[in-house]
């Protein structure tokens, strides 16, 4: 219509309008305004939804991965790799310890087989069967001495045995003699107690020594150690405990260059040079964050994660330094010391920086990896309720799908937000003894990803994957999602059917936004895990 008033008007006629046609140019003007309007609104849509797509695409992240079936096995830990501690102090106050508990010994035996560390800075506050004297200013309690008896001993060790665990307990070492040299006599009459009672128990010497003078205002130097050590070998040879495993030095800050006067790897190499070959393993402690400090957006920055690579490679390399061959024991770790972090360290958070550390430390051959704690402080995995925390639960998939044979996965970045490792599947997880591997990890990101593993055939009609996803509510929740469905015990204690979600080999696997996984493959054939 426009253009047929345009073509009858002239060229000059809408310069008239105000006289014979002002409500015919109100109208056309109203209609521009509102078409333009219209035009701008659509236009600012689809911007918007052309953002949103092209930002959706650039989420939908794609990821290969490759696994070679003819490889040979990268490592071999312990079967008792994942282990967990329960510190010292919790045995000063024999009482409100659930020791005996039922529960409590039932949660621990889901975790078997598993060492179960009795250390801690307490450690060296401990005597055995002894009356001390308290009586000097006591400026903190978890540094004030203590006594334990042989009826607490004992309860400590029927704990371990009805839960199928192994004991490494941890011996006073600033007992000092006059001479500078470590005092056994009280770890004599540990040792007899123990032989009495046929008790089987693997030890270590002192709590974090590197640290002593911040702790305790007292030194004792790496080389000193290193023959307290030899002393220590020599009793337990003398006394009957000759198979046991001794590790040490239970050295702290491991490449820590901001505090040179602490740095734990110095020591190690000084220990490792003097110690006469009286450890089975080279033990050490880690942490990533301090408790108190700890932000949730920590436990998810894989700048975080990578803290751990680093102190290995220190480690490592103090190691190599003094040709010793010689592995690791994390024996002492969690995501943030000082306790743990509140709300963070006992939450499903904490699962990422945990499931990491173990693939992780498996891949380079660290023996075991003790977690700290099992129960008490912020980072406990059993809550003061008896309840598990979300790391408990994390802790029995490992032990039911993942195998202490490790395999080589190719990544393109296994230090980014996307974090996986390869195992042999355990055992209790294969069906019908059919050969099958297990990839877990991570997804950081707030948005899904998918990710294809190639490089293989399968042989079998029947091969899938089962899929474990691990998710929750919200980052800090108490509880753990698998498959959607929130993992709760069995009201006689046992734990609950593990149902997967089935997917066909070659398919794409979707690991959803701040998400754990476990995936066995079964069908998988790898000769490194049945040769």
């Amino acid at each position: 219509m426009s253009y047929l008033i345009r073509k009858d008007r002239g060229n000059n006629q809408y310069q008239n309008l105000n006289k014979d046609g002002s409500s015919l140019y109100n109208n056309l003007r109203k209609h521009s305004i509102i078409s333009s309007l219209i035009l701008s609104v659509c236009l600012v849509f689809l911007i918007f939804s052309l953002w949103n797509f092209t930002r959706s695409l650039q989420k939908t992240e794609r990821h290969i991965l490759f696994l070679n079936t003819k490889q040979s096995l990268l490592q071999t830990t312990s079967t008792k790799f994942l282990s967990f501690g329960l510190d010292s102090s919790l045995l000063r106050n024999m009482k409100k310890f659930p020791l005996l508990e039922k529960k409590f010994i039932n949660l621990a035996r889901h975790l078997s087989p598993a060492y179960v560390r009795i250390g801690g800075t307490s450690a060296d506050c401990l005597y055995f069967n002894e009356t001390i004297d308290n009586s000097s200013e006591i400026i903190d309690n978890d540094i004030s001495n203590f006594t334990i008896t042989e009826q607490d001993f004992l309860h400590l060790y029927k704990f371990v045995e009805k839960s199928k665990l192994r004991m490494l307990f941890d011996f006073n070492v600033l007992l000092r003699n006059s001479n500078g040299t470590w005092n056994n006599n009280n770890a004599r009459e540990i040792l007899n107690f123990a032989k009495s009672q046929k008790m089987s128990i693997d030890w270590q010497l002192g709590n974090e020594p590197n640290s002593f003078h911040h702790v305790f205002n007292i030194n004792i130097s790496a080389q000193q150690l290193a023959e307290d050590y030899y002393n220590l070998r020599l009793l337990l040879n003398e006394i009957g405990f000759e198979d046991s495993i001794l590790i040490g030095p239970e050295a702290n800050h491991i490449g820590d260059t901001d505090n040179e006067s602490q740095r734990g790897d110095k020591y190690v190499k000084e220990f490792l040079d003097n110690n006469k070959n009286s450890v089975n393993f080279v033990s050490w402690h880690q942490y990533y964050l301090n408790g108190r400090e700890a932000k949730v957006e920590d436990f998810l920055n894989p700048q975080i994660f990578n803290i751990l690579s680093n102190q290995i490679k220190f480690l490592q390399q103090a190691i190599n330094s003094v040709e010793k061959n010689i592995s690791m024991w994390l024996s002492e770790t969690g995501s943030a010391f000082g306790g743990g972090a509140p709300e963070m360290s006992d939450r499903f958070i904490a699962g990422f920086l945990y499931l990491d550390k173990l693939g992780y430390s498996a891949s380079v051959g660290h023996q075991v990896v003790i977690r700290q704690s099992f129960f008490g402080g912020n980072y406990a995995m059993v809550g003061p309720d008896l309840n598990p925390n979300p790391d408990w639960w994390l802790s029995v998939f490992y032990k039911e799908f993942v195998s202490n044979k490790v395999l080589k996965l190719e990544t393109p970045n296994n230090f980014g937000t996307l974090r996986l490792y390869a195992h042999c599947t355990a055992d209790k997880s294969l069906i019908n003894k059919m050969p099958a591997i297990t990839v877990y990890g991570m997804n950081l990101n707030n948005y899904p990803i998918k990710i294809l593993i190639q490089g293989f055939k399968s042989s079998f009609k029947n091969s899938v994957i089962f899929l474990y996803t691990l998710t929750a509510d919200n980052l800090q929740s108490r509880t753990i999602k698998m498959n959607g469905e929130e993992l709760k015990l069995l009201s006689n204690g046992d734990l609950p059917p593990f149902n997967p979600v089935v997917q066909q080999i070659g398919q794409f696997i979707t690991l959803p936004a701040h998400s754990m996984i476990f995936m066995v493959m079964h069908g998988v054939k790898m000769s490194a895990c049945y040769g």
